[in-house]
């Protein structure tokens, strides 16, 4: 035999020992568990996806000093390869070895106490459901027990019930807030809640921007309610009318637009839906009070305001004075001059300018104009610069600065009053300072003009020879 068929030989049978390892690898024990919802589990032992019938089973407890399983122990698989193993009272971690010929598989697995009876109560804050569970199984025909908690409190829904198809029952809403005990039994078992049952809120309303177009809104259990009927009609006793009074119908906000009201009025507002229905009073406002408000006298602007601010601590001197000049309407910019504006400021200085100035004193008709002097003015030649004249002239220049000191001060007294008319309260009250000032600087102007008449009585004029207005 050549030695190219000898190495084919050794191929072949390598390649069929292979084959053959992976017949035998496939051929390995498995053990799973399976944990139903009623809290039992199946054991399932296979060899090659085929049950294993008789196979040893042992169920341990891996933390045996902390937790217990009556379900541990040996077992035996029936035809189907399985085992059942029951329901723990708690939670329990558990190891489960299965052997066979002179194989084994084992695995770990948590298992889990079941749910068993349970009820749950929903809508408490309308009209309440309750729902039985047996291992998160709907229980149909559980019997179910309605009872408050204080004998003294009543509720309609009190009673025994059955739970239909879906296992639940349908409780009655509460008239007033109360608290009850619901107990569920269903075959062995059984379980109870303690529930507080709220009042639904019912059918309400709410008016909106009574000032404004006033808005209502309908809600039934807090949720808006389309095609409620709303009744708005004007209270008694007014002598006032509202073009808004009518029917109405919400839409599907659960709200109605109302026109504003020309006047104050007060109007009841009714809805009714179904077999429900809710009142209000509103009193509706034409917001004109804010208006006039805005229009109130300077001096009572701050007068309410020294009211608002009198208790505050440390003094309301400052607070006030900054008030009133950021306040005050009379405030003005400074190119605006006097109070008739510029031309009047500069008008005023004019008319002083020109009174100060020379020949528009108050002089004897017999003095004549500038044309008749033909800029000459003043004594005759003759009365010399020494003389008398010279002494009266002076005594008039000094009765003259007099009177020009006096209208400064008269000036200076003015702006002084300007200033605490700003801060003032009351704008009569500054009006009557302001007139009795005018009338003392009229009257010292006139008590100044009179010394002035009385000095020049015989002591001016031309001298004696020169004669009349008209000469010799």
């Amino acid at each position: 035999m050549s030695k190219r068929t000898i190495g084919l030989l050794l191929i072949a049978v390598v390649a069929l020992g292979a084959v053959t390892g992976v017949a035998a690898a496939d051929g390995h024990l498995e053990v799973a568990v399976d944990k139903d919802a009623d809290g039992t589990s199946t054991v399932t032992v296979t060899e090659n996806d085929t049950a294993v019938e008789n196979a040893a089973v042992n169920v341990s407890v891996v933390d045996p000093a902390n937790e217990s399983y009556a379900g541990a122990g040996e077992y035996e698989t029936d035809a189907n390869g399985t085992v059942e193993l029951p329901a723990p009272e708690g939670g329990v971690t558990v190891e489960v070895t299965a052997a066979s010929g002179n194989e084994t598989a084992s695995t770990t697995v948590d298992l889990e106490a079941p749910d068993g009876l349970e009820l749950d109560v929903d809508d408490t804050d309308g009209e309440p459901v309750v729902t039985v569970t047996d291992n998160d199984t709907a229980v149909e025909n559980a019997s179910v027990n309605v009872t408050t908690v204080d004998e003294n409190a009543s509720y309609a829904g009190e009673g025994d019930y059955e739970t239909d198809a879906n296992g639940t029952v349908e409780l009655p809403a509460a008239e007033g807030d109360v608290t009850v005990n619901v107990t569920a039994e269903y075959g062995n078992e059984s379980v109870s809640e303690t529930v507080d049952i709220e009042a639904p809120d019912g059918l309400e309303l709410d008016v909106d921007d009574t000032d404004g177009e006033p808005v209502v809104t309908v809600t039934n259990d807090d949720e808006e309610v389309a095609n409620a009927s709303v009744n708005v009609t004007t209270a008694e006793g007014q002598n006032v009318t509202y073009a808004g009074e009518g029917d109405y119908e919400t839409d599907a906000n659960g709200t109605v637009e109302l026109p504003a009201a020309e006047e104050d009025v007060t109007i009841g507002v009714t809805a009714e839906y179904e077999n429900e229905s809710a009142s209000t009073t509103v009193d509706l406002t034409t917001g004109e009070e804010d208006a006039e408000a805005e229009g109130q006298p300077f001096g009572q602007l701050v007068r309410e305001f020294i009211e608002d601010i009198e208790d505050r601590e440390g003094g309301i001197g400052a607070a006030v004075s900054d008030f009133v000049t950021e306040n005050n309407p009379g405030n003005a910019p400074e190119h605006a001059g006097g109070p008739g504006g510029p031309d009047e400021a500069d008008g005023d200085d004019d008319a002083e300018n020109e009174s100060d100035a020379p020949g528009n004193g108050n002089a004897p008709d017999h003095a004549g104009s500038d044309a008749d002097d033909d800029g000459e003015r003043g004594p005759p030649d003759h009365a010399g610069p020494g003389g008398d004249d010279a002494d009266d002239d002076a005594e008039d220049d000094d009765a003259d600065d007099d009177a020009e000191d006096d209208d400064v001060e008269d000036d200076d007294a003015d702006e002084d009053d300007a200033e605490d008319d700003d801060a003032d309260e009351d704008d009569d009250a500054d009006e009557d300072d302001a007139e009795e000032d005018d009338a003392e600087d009229d009257d010292a102007d006139d008590d100044d003009a009179e010394d002035d008449d009385a000095e020049d009585d015989g002591e001016r004029g031309p001298p004696d020879h020169a004669g009349g207005p008209g000469g010799n």
